[in-house]
């Protein structure tokens, strides 16, 4: 039992989503009333009720003013919680049924019920109480303000002795209770009410606490499933903010180039959207993230929608992906459902048991956008904003795709609305020119993340998933075919170029060359007319000599000789 600040104890029912809405519980004194539509689940709700009490060591006693013993144990059996029932130490079964065709003499109280419940009470140590179908008693009555009396007597003997009443009858379509229950939801204090409508030609059950004395809790109605395991209300639980600063660690998508242009890969925690026309490989790139993941050691919950394992795992064989060994080794769960099979809730909820059981590291729903053909009172984006907050609480790394605007092939706004809440968009297409179709990849945002903001081209082979490098012409970027008629283009110029170089190259070495020898030979010449310019100045010289010689006096030079001749002798 809770003790909320305002001293109203509740006793919890061990429906997760019940007790968040009632933030804590059902009144532990005193009585609370469900009204619902036939088949909107008042009686498995009650039911449900007293076996997790029973679960958890508990007791409760159910008296049934419709069915039978039997019936009631043999519905309660078809749910996942029905053996708990089988206690007997600690559940016990009235059939409070006016016998058949019995009629209605004066005034009549609930003082020898009492006093069989009592005993039951005593015998289990029950702190959980149910007259199921209290309406069909109390029609008998034919004085409503003795049948509101006899009400108000039973609360006021529940709320003496602990006890948490739960009683249940119709729902009135023009009020809230009808007419031989009017009245007491007035004096309980806590009314739920369980409707159903059909949308899409689907039953669809919702849930509100129509009252709830002295205690905060959720007004809103919401969505309330049926199942094996009984009731569920997936919308109820409030995702916790995740706590802690962000993480800075980067997740691959399995194509390097492609992590290089998101600044190193998608953040861990993240949530990331392929948005893009059928075929443009959105699956594709799931399955290359699904693989990556697998190949680091990580639990991939990988959702489908309209489409089954077989051909997807096929596929992405095609192009180089395979899921089957990760699959075959617990790292990849695989899951396919058909969205007009179902309600939102029923997909939402669907996705958030296998979550909770499989507890995956990264999550794959493959398109998101399926769930636009699911029916539901309550929209597609509710359930995708509720299931973001909940991965980013968990730090789970999310892809989603989504099919875009069919009327307008180039518009980058996706029908589930999910661009607004990723933390990044990738949008696939296809860039047509010349005949040809080829796929292109670009980045229209990645929070908190550098990134590339140039339209690439999305190549698939045998060899699998590719970014072919940016390839500009002038102010377009070419792809296909188009770009290898420009690139082989470009390379016959380029070549041309080349071979006109290497021709003006040996034009230039050829006029060098020539250059080199008209230097030699003029150097030469030079050398020469240096040659003769020196032998002629030598000539010179000589001649010069000879003419002093010649005028010199020849007597000096003869007595010069006598005189040598005579010291001689």
């Amino acid at each position: 039992m809770t003790e909320p600040a305002e001293g109203l104890v509740k006793r919890e029912t061990g429906i997760s989503g019940l007790d968040q809405m009632t933030q804590g519980g059902l009144p532990a004194a005193g009585g609370t009333l469900i009204l619902g539509h036939p088949a909107a689940g008042k009686t498995v709700l009650a039911l449900q009720i007293l076996a997790l009490a029973i679960a958890r060591g508990e007791g409760g006693v159910f008296v049934s003013f419709e069915e039978s013993r039997q019936q009631v144990l043999r519905d309660a059996a078809s749910f996942s919680w029905g053996r708990h029932l089988q206690d007997e130490s600690r559940f016990e079964l009235i059939d409070a049924r006016p016998a058949s065709g019995a009629r209605v003499s004066g005034e009549f109280d609930l003082e020898g019920l009492l006093a069989a419940v009592a005993h039951c009470i005593e015998r289990t140590g029950a702190p959980w109480l149910v007259f199921d179908g209290i309406d069909q008693l109390l029609r008998r009555q034919q004085d409503l303000l003795v049948a509101t009396d006899q009400i108000h007597a039973l609360s006021n003997w529940c709320e003496k002795r602990d006890l948490s009443l739960i009683l249940t009858g119709k729902l009135s379509e023009e009020r809230l209770a009808p007419t031989h229950l009017e009245g007491i939801e007035f004096l309980l204090p806590s009314v739920l009410v369980l409707s159903t409508t059909l949308v899409s030609n689907q039953l669809s059950r919702r849930f509100r606490i129509a009252k709830y004395r002295g205690t905060a809790h959720v007004i809103d109605e919401v969505a309330m499933l049926l199942d094996d395991d009984g009731m569920h209300f997936p919308y109820a639980a409030r995702p916790l903010a995740a706590t802690g600063p962000a993480s800075h660690e980067r997740v691959s998508t399995g194509i390097d180039k492609l992590d290089a242009v998101l600044g190193g890969g998608l953040y861990r925690g993240s949530a990331t959207l392929i948005s893009g026309q059928p075929g443009t490989a959105k699956t594709t790139l799931c399955g290359s993230f699904s693989a990556a993941a697998a190949a680091c050691g990580e639990r991939t919950l990988y959702f489908s929608f309209d489409e089954q394992q077989a051909p997807v795992i096929r596929n992405l064989g095609s192009v180089g992906i395979d899921l089957d060994a990760p699959i075959a080794a617990g790292l990849i769960q695989f899951h396919a459902r058909d969205a007009w099979s179902g309600l939102v809730e029923e997909h939402y909820h669907a996705l958030l048991q296998l979550m909770h059981r499989f507890q995956p590291d990264c999550l794959v729903i493959d398109p998101v956008s399926a769930l636009l053909k699911a029916a539901g009172a309550d929209s597609a984006q509710v359930a995708i904003e509720q299931l973001l907050a909940i991965t980013r609480a968990r730090g789970i790394t999310t892809l989603l795709t989504s099919l875009g605007t069919q009327t307008d092939p180039t518009s980058e706004a996706t029908l589930s609305h999910a661009s607004t809440l990723a933390d990044t968009w990738l949008v696939l297409g296809y860039n047509v020119r010349g005949g040809e179709r080829n796929r292109s990849l670009s980045v229209v945002k990645s929070r908190g993340s550098a990134h590339s903001d140039q339209v690439r081209e999305l190549i698939l082979s045998h060899q699998g998933v590719d970014l072919a490098e940016v390839y500009e012409y002038g102010t377009e970027v070419l792809m296909g075919t188009a770009r290898m008629q420009k690139e082989s283009e470009e390379a016959i110029r380029h070549q041309l170029l080349a071979l006109e170089d290497e021709q003006r190259r040996r034009a230039l070495e050829q006029q060098i060359n020539q250059a080199e020898a008209e230097a030699e030979r003029l150097r030469l010449e030079l050398q020469a007319h240096e040659e003769e310019r020196l032998a002629r100045e030598q000539s010179m010289q000589r001649q010069e000599r000879d003419v002093i010689k010649r005028r010199q006096p020849q007597v000096r030079y003869t007595d010069a000789n006598h005189s040598k001749e005579s010291q001689h002798r």
